[in-house]
């Protein structure tokens, strides 16, 4: 099965899970891994390690961290030798919605794109209602 799990520095990642199930209703397959929050989550390896002693085999797994090149992205990144990780950093709410939707059926090649896309459209600079171009296929 796959499964989705939000991991960031604080508390990012469990409020991201509870807003995307205001969305889409509870999800098992959603998990959290938050860092940094107290004296229990200093050690993100540690947290790693015991999130994989919990995972099932045969399970594949898109980690979504918060923030590239952080401590929490960087100890997945040591973990990438696993073939059943995909890792993606840059956590956003139309990210995850579009992964969790996409869950059961996105290969490698559909993540990838979806990333491109998310990270191409997902962020908008919103100016004065003036200056907004629209575009005429809409």
């Amino acid at each position: 099965m796959r499964k989705l799990l939000l991991a960031s520095h604080g508390p990012l990642a469990q409020s991201m899970r509870e807003t995307v199930q205001m969305f889409c209703g509870e999800d098992s397959r959603i998990k959290v891994l938050c860092a940094y929050i107290d004296s229990a989550s200093m050690d993100v390896d540690e947290l790693i390690d015991f999130w994989e002693k919990t995972r099932e085999d045969g399970d594949e797994w898109i980690v979504l961290t918060d923030i590239y090149g952080g401590s929490v992205n960087n100890a997945f990144m040591n973990r990438l030798s696993d073939p059943s990780i995909r890792l993606i950093a840059g956590m956003s709410l139309p990210l995850v919605l579009e992964i969790l939707v996409g869950l059961d059926s996105l290969d490698d090649e559909g993540l990838r794109a979806l990333v491109k896309r998310i990270g191409v459209e997902g962020i908008k600079y919103c100016d004065v209602p003036g200056d907004i171009e629209i575009d005429e296929d809409f």
